[in-house]
């Protein structure tokens, strides 16, 4: 269980609306285009920290396929958003250990992916779609 002090630093390294985190444009290194944000959950009597990765990927009439999970396509987002997700992590902790002295560690419970269509016209051989990966790790401090 975290102490109320590891969860507000926590929270301030987290936050990228307001306070020191939303100051830093190069602090975890995130490419234009993608989206990472995380939150701290303890809902199931257990800290935890839920990071979601978002992007849009704009698809053309031959990489329609990218809605398969076993395209070339899409498991070359998928790999990225991993990457991503494990530096931006991996930045967190050290930040952390910066903060406080401590050590933060994350085990991942769950990940998931998914792909929505955005943008559909039949007169274009275009399509856009939201690339989301969710996910959850257990906290210990």
């Amino acid at each position: 269980m975290l102490s109320f002090e590891d969860v507000n630093v926590l929270g301030q390294l987290i936050d990228t609306s307001f306070g020191y985190s939303s100051t830093g444009e190069e602090k975890y290194q995130v490419p234009a285009g993608r989206s990472i944000k995380s939150h701290i959950s303890g809902e199931t009597g257990e800290d935890r920290l839920i990071v979601k990765f978002t992007t849009v990927v704009n698809l053309h009439g031959h990489e329609r396929q990218m809605l398969d999970a076993n395209h070339p396509g899409a498991s070359r987002v998928k790999e990225e958003s991993l990457k991503l997700t494990k530096d931006y992590v991996d930045a967190l902790k050290k930040e952390f250990k910066e903060a406080t002295g401590k050590t933060l560690r994350l085990k991942e419970n769950s990940t998931n992916d998914s792909v929505e269509l955005v943008n559909y016209n039949i007169f274009s051989p275009n399509r856009t779609v939201y690339y989301r990966r969710n996910s959850i790790f257990s906290i210990e401090a």
